[in-house]
């Protein structure tokens, strides 16, 4: 008796267990090489969403100074509402301004204001990389009662009016003008944004011609979306602007901040010195009064930072 030997063509086809587990181990490395790529790609278009809010919200100041003359306040005394509300108009939002009720006098709590508008949440008011869009309730970020309905807290914004420096001036050796009212650590007085200080008529704010220093030179609106654990920021609702608190003066301006510390400095015990800074790596986005939007690494010298913050100190700043 002869036995045939087996043709090839009858040999079964397959990969081996140890093929196998080579072919699966070099998937998992070309997916842990392209995460990366995606988070990265994504981060990059959520800053350049983020330096849009700013380019459009630049754009809305600009047209606010050309209809009235100069630019809105940090906050109506009055009502209490932030310059947030005012510029609505400029950002295709006429029929939300006409809710709010701005000749009444009260604060941002009343009802046709925070309630319901802060629970309204603003797009092109916050940074997508950021993950906190609300005003928490928890310490330190403290909500005065009344400020939120329901158990929720109001929506926030990531974009700041910039009161100025506080400090020293390096050109001229003294301090940079401020108002120490208050425990929240006053208003600096060069910058972009001053507090109201009259609680009648609508007051103008700074006209661009006031920046001396040159309105390229010089930061209009800065970017504070960041958070260290739910402790390195405290945020307030977008409708906020200055208030008394039953002080002769007001002494907080939710919507603008003095330049004090340097980019992400942990530090909440001082209100109006929070620090600008970002979920971005490395800085922060700033519009600049000519309306021009650029990023900022939090390694800039505190002197040149603050130099950017003034509008008219006579600082010369060669690089940023």
């Amino acid at each position: 008796m002869s036995f045939r030997r087996p043709s090839r063509s009858t040999r079964s086809v397959g990969f081996t267990l140890i093929e196998l587990l080579v072919v699966i181990a070099i998937i998992a490395v070309l997916i842990g090489l392209l995460l990366p790529a995606v988070q990265k790609v994504r981060e990059s278009a959520a800053r350049t969403k983020c330096q849009n809010n700013l380019k459009q919200i630049g754009l809305a100041l600009h047209n606010y100074h050309d209809a009235f003359g100069a630019l809105p306040r940090a906050g109506e005394r009055r009502n209490e509402l932030s310059w947030h509300v005012y510029v609505l108009p400029y950002l295709e939002q006429e029929n939300l301004f006409r809710e709010f009720d701005l000749a009444t006098a009260g604060d941002y709590r009343g009802m046709r204001k925070n309630d319901p508008h802060g629970f309204r949440r603003m797009p092109g008011y916050l940074c997508p990389s950021s993950p906190r869009e609300r005003a928490p309730t928890a310490a330190p970020h403290r909500v005065n009662s009344g400020e939120f309905v329901g158990g929720q807290p109001p929506y926030t914004t990531h974009y700041y009016g910039i009161h100025g420096p506080k400090g020293t001036n390096p050109a001229t050796g003294l301090a940079y003008p401020a108002d120490a009212s208050g425990s929240e650590g006053g208003f600096a007085k060069s910058g972009f944004f001053p507090r109201d200080t009259t609680t009648t008529a609508q007051d103008a704010g700074r006209r661009l011609t006031d920046a001396t220093d040159g309105t390229s030179s010089s930061i209009l609106v800065g970017e504070m979306s960041w958070e260290n654990n739910q402790t390195g920021t405290r945020y307030r609702t977008w409708v906020r602007g200055c208030d008394s608190s039953g002080s002769a003066e007001p002494f907080v301006c939710a919507g603008t901040k003095n330049v004090v510390n340097r980019m992400n400095t942990y530090a909440t015990n001082v209100f109006n010195d929070l620090a600008m800074g970002s979920q971005h790596a490395g800085g922060a986005n700033f519009c600049f009064g000519d309306g021009t939007v650029r990023f900022l690494r939090e390694s800039i010298p505190l002197d040149t930072y603050k130099a950017l913050a003034s509008i008219n100190g006579g600082e010369v700043v060669s690089g940023e």
